[in-house]
This record gives structure tokens, sequence and C-alpha cells, in this order.
């Protein structure tokens, strides 16, 4: 019910809701958001492939993982970035958000839906597109919400996010390299 109120006061008014929930700095609603962010993965990319409940609980678990790390790398980087231009942010703070930010996410279950109602169809080809919509979002909202939140320009805030994002993206990219040099080896 908490996280309703959360919503609602949001919805009424934006700057005050944001500045409610960062703080709070609530680490189970940051969860919460995570966790969404990570069903949302889950139910995206394994839609009708008929996996079996313990492997589905497995894939939940390292993919909310993997959330919580992006979620951790992205916040210190971002505000190591605003730290180095004089902003002095919370990067607690900015956990919390890119957390609140993983309800965007919700939005893959319904391209997942949509996707397995129509399984004769090409929708699938529109998977890369819809993914490229939900980051624009979820970037969207970040950088709105940080500048609501700290009073600085549109472009300070978009290239914060962005110096976060570089690394996780490479952070992320030799996790797939090491694990795709495992494989080969076993090969």
């Amino acid at each position: 019910m908490n996280l309703l109120n959360v919503y609602y006061k949001y919805m009424e008014n934006p700057i005050l809701g944001l500045q409610g929930l960062l703080d709070r700095c609530s680490f189970r609603q940051a969860c919460l958001g995570y966790l969404m962010a990570a069903v949302g993965w889950v139910v995206f990319f394994n839609v009708g492939d008929g996996i079996s409940f313990p492997m589905l609980i497995l894939k939940l678990v390292v993919v909310f993982v993997a959330e919580l790390t992006i979620g951790f790398v992205l916040s210190a980087f971002a505000g190591l970035f605003l730290d180095l231009r004089h902003t002095r942010v919370s990067s607690a703070e900015l956990f919390v958000m890119v957390g609140s930010a993983g309800f965007i996410k919700g939005l893959l279950i319904i391209g997942a839906i949509i996707s397995a109602m129509f399984p004769h169809s090409d929708l699938y080809l529109l998977a890369p597109l819809f993914l490229l919509l939900v980051w624009i979002l979820q970037l969207g909202y970040l950088t709105r919400g940080l500048v609501r939140m700290e009073d600085i320009s549109v472009a300070r805030a978009l290239s914060a996010w962005l110096f976060g994002i570089v690394p996780v993206c490479v952070l992320f990219g030799l996790a797939l390299l090491f694990f795709a040099w495992g494989i080969l080896l076993l090969i």
C-alpha cells in the first residue's frame, strides 16, 4: 500500500513525490523497482519458451542481481560525474531513483504478452525497437528526475547518466566476452 501512496503522490506533484521517495532513501522500494525490472526482462525474453519453474526462479534471481549491480554502478558513476561538476548529490538517492525507474521496464511484460497473443506474426522483429523505446523512457525519467531534484540543466543530468551507462556497458560487455570465451573453451 505504501508503494501505491508513493505513486499517487508522484502523479499529483512529481517534484514532491520524488522528493519524498528520495528523502526516505527506501532501499525496500528501490529493490521492488529492481525486482520489477528483473521480472520484465525474464518475462520478455522467456514468454512461450516452456521453461521449468526452478529455472525461471534461477533466471529471475540472476537478472535481479544483475539489475542491482547495474543500479549500483550507474548511480556511483553518475554521482561521481556530478561531484566532479561541483553538484553535491547522494549516490544513495541516485540508487533509489534508478530503482524507481525499474518500474518502467514493466512495459516489457506488455510487449511480451502482445507478442505471445500473435505467435504466427512477425512481432518478434519489433523487439529491439521496443527495448530501445523502454530504455529511452527510462533515461528520460532519470534525467527529468535529476533535473527536478538537483536543479541542474538537462544537458548536465543527461551527461551524468550517460557517464554512468558507459562503464555499465563495458562491464557487461566484458562479462559476455568472458562467458562466450568460457563456452568456446568447453567445445
